[in-house]
């Protein structure tokens, strides 16, 4: 969103999405054409199988003629030939061999028989049926006695098939202007009743001695299927169509998502661009109070410096020389008046001068420890440790595994205000029996430990309600530092406390800003 205008999606970021792959035109167009060749493909295989079953119906049409042809050619050898009228009789060749019979009517009329054998009744049949319902039957062999009978190409080749041991040949034929030929043929092997014709072919009983074949127009089973075919074509239409619209639909859907998604994308990355815009300001922010955090630290280090030194060597020199002539006054007062009321008065100012030295050296130490800065980390942890123990008495353990720390001053002032600050907050919470100091420096840096054996806590809330702002502390200063500082605890298993503080980080007085 711009000048508080929504966008919409640019080309650029349209690609960007996966949807956009499927969303593109291109790909509709390319899906319609693959689901048109799937369609098409389906209407191929039907029409296939259309034509399939015009060939199998007339295959199955054309040996049932073919076999009841052959029965009644069976039949006929087997009654021994079937008389009509001569007049009647079909010409075929060497028919004059055939029996001749005059027979007498009832009415006194005579007819000329003659007899026709089961090979002439075929051959009559087939001639018929020629005629009448357009196919095609014929009787061939590769032993011809009648050249009128000679096979073609294809009867050829099926008499060869039927000689190899082949029961029946079936074939359909191309289609020839418009019309297809399925070719059928079976064969006709020698009986007994056929060496009486066929004696001089030399072929035995039971051989090929030819084969029936018929030929059927295809044209006439095609035209029967096409109402099939036609409620096909309709079917795969309205499939066609319900399958492009569905596409349609899904791709208009599929377009709405992707522009949402590409919109939810934009937003996110807005989203994300403005959230790291407010992590970098909150980076920013916090790097300037961590900064802000260490010019103070170095600031109040620095001013608890400037005080503790006053309070030394003014406040202090001037109480040393106070008590000083409270103690010569004294000492006049005791020596010429003993007992004297002014003598007691003077003893007890110099008791308040000394108690106020004390206080000021104990008010100094804590402000600024003379020995971090004369005798080093060690003596100074030393020394508070052993005053700690004294002023509370709790027992506490130190272990150090140098004599000597030999480490920049921020550091070194980090440690020991850390340490103070868990022994502080041990006397003041804790009620711990124990307390162990463990301080330890490595090549890479500086590992403390604090822990006691007191009643813990939950939170940094504490027990009593109110926040440790010590805790607080202590972890910024490690932080400051590039360190870290991690605190266990839990109610009646007491509190530790380890602290890290590298020593490749560049000293805190070199990052401070000008004051």
């Amino acid at each position: 969103m711009q000048d508080g205008k929504p966008t919409f999606p640019t080309p650029a970021s349209s690609r960007s999405h996966p949807l956009s792959l499927v969303t593109h035109p291109l790909a509709f167009i390319l899906t319609g054409i693959v689901w048109t060749v799937l369609v098409l493909f389906s209407l191929w295989t039907q029409r296939e199988q259309l034509n399939h079953t015009a060939q199998e119906l007339a295959r199955i049409d054309a040996i049932a003629n073919l076999k009841k042809d052959m029965a009644i050619r069976k039949w006929a050898s087997e009654v021994g030939g079937v008389f009509i009228r001569e007049s009647r009789a079909p010409s075929v060749d060497r028919f004059s061999e055939q029996e001749r019979l005059l027979a007498l009517r009832s009415t006194g009329e005579l007819d000329k028989l003659i007899s026709l054998t089961s090979i002439h009744i075929l051959m009559g049949i087939q001639e018929v049926s020629n005629k009448l319902y357009g196919s095609k039957e014929r009787l061939t062999s590769l032993q011809l006695t009648n050249r009128d009978n000679a096979p073609d190409e294809w009867e050829a080749q099926a008499l060869k098939a039927l000689q190899g041991g082949s029961q029946i040949v079936a074939e359909a034929m191309p289609k020839k202007k418009g019309h297809g030929l399925m070719r059928v043929m079976i064969p006709m092997r020698m009986d007994e009743e056929c060496l009486e014709c066929h004696r001089e072919t030399l072929i035995p009983v039971g051989g090929l001695r030819g084969g029936a074949a018929v030929t059927i127009d295809l044209n006439t089973y095609w035209n029967a299927q096409e109402p099939t075919w036609r409620t096909i074509q309709y079917w795969h239409i309205g499939i066609w169509l319900a399958g492009m619209i569905t596409l349609l639909a899904y791709w208009i859907f599929l377009r709405r998502r992707a522009a949402e998604h590409v919109q939810l994308e934009m937003e996110r990355r807005a989203n994300e661009d403005t959230l790291k815009k407010h992590k970098e300001r909150l980076e920013a922010s916090e790097a300037r109070l961590r900064e802000l955090a260490a010019f103070l630290q170095t600031v109040r280090e620095e001013e608890r410096t400037r005080i503790a030194r006053e309070l030394h060597d003014e406040l202090g020199q001037a109480l040393t020389a106070l008590r000083f002539d409270l103690g010569w006054l004294r000492n006049k007062c005791s020596a010429s008046n003993l007992g004297s009321p002014a003598a007691e008065r003077v003893g007890a100012a110099l008791s308040v001068v000394e108690q106020s030295i004390v206080s000021l050296r104990r008010i100094s130490e804590d402000l600024r420890p003379a020995m971090l800065d004369s005798l080093g980390l060690a003596a100074a942890i030393e020394h508070h440790v052993a005053q700690f123990s004294e002023r509370t008495g709790i027992d506490c353990q130190l272990r150090m595994n140098r004599e000597e720390f030999d480490l920049p001053g921020e550091i070194a002032t980090a440690v020991f205000r850390i340490v103070q600050e868990a022994l502080t907050n041990v006397a003041r919470h804790a009620h711990a029996q124990t307390v162990t100091v463990l301080i330890e420096e490595t090549d890479q840096g500086i590992h403390l430990r604090v822990e006691d054996d007191g009643q813990g806590f939950t939170s940094l809330q504490g027990n009593d309600g109110k926040k440790h702002f010590g805790v607080i502390g202590m972890r910024e200063r490690a932080a400051i530092l590039g360190g870290h500082l991690d605190i266990e605890s839990q109610p009646g298993r007491g509190t530790r406390i380890d602290g890290w503080l590298p020593l490749a980080k560049e000293s805190h007085d070199d990052q401070s800003p000008d004051r």
